[in-house]
């Protein structure tokens, strides 16, 4: 892949592969086009060159289907509570993921969300909010999460926490993509 913003090239020739139950950790200082080349994964930029394909395909329409995507940056609405987040998220994707209800009460339970899902986000500690932020990447099912900075901010327990998550949905056959500045999490 290749991209060029503000005049420059900012990803220069990247290629990689993440199989099922596989995590790929793309390790680099800030600039180093990690973002970007996320973005240019999961759909939010074109790339100048290079292809895209996820599970043999380069339709875009199904790749977003088949892909969970936890920025940087807390993205749910503040306006509803950590059960509606999860809820409303899943409303997004077309087909409808199944049983919404019982998908929405499994997270809760697996991120450890249980005793706040009546709460809103903003309350949450920034290890809560990961939680919840990944929790709504997964809401649909998907075959392949995206995960950019998953832990910048959070301290030594959350960090830990998240590499549990991240741990267990590995072990489960989903393939993870991350981008980290932490060479011992890469």
């Amino acid at each position: 892949l290749v991209k060029h913003l503000g005049g420059r090239r900012v990803v220069d020739g990247v290629d990689l592969v993440c199989r099922a139950g596989e995590v790929l950790g793309l390790l680099g200082p800030n600039g180093a086009g990690k973002t970007t080349t996320l973005r240019m994964l999961y759909g939010f930029l074109r790339a100048d060159a290079g292809e895209i394909r996820i599970d043999g395909s380069d339709d875009l329409t199904r790749m977003k289907r088949d892909v969970g995507v936890c920025t940087q940056n807390d993205t749910f609405d503040g306006d509803f509570n950590v059960r509606q987040n999860l809820e409303i998220a899943a409303t997004y994707f077309r087909p409808r993921p199944e049983r919404v209800p019982e998908r929405v009460r499994e997270l809760i339970d697996r991120f450890g969300l249980a005793p706040y899902a009546e709460t809103r986000p903003e309350t949450l500690s920034g290890g809560f909010r990961r939680r919840l932020m990944m929790a709504r990447a997964l809401v649909h099912r998907p075959r392949l999460l995206f995960l950019d900075e998953p832990t910048t901010g959070l301290d030594p327990q959350a960090r830990m926490a998240v590499w549990d998550l991240v741990d267990g949905l590995r072990a489960e056959g989903l393939g993870v993509v991350l981008t980290t500045h932490y060479m011992d999490e890469a």
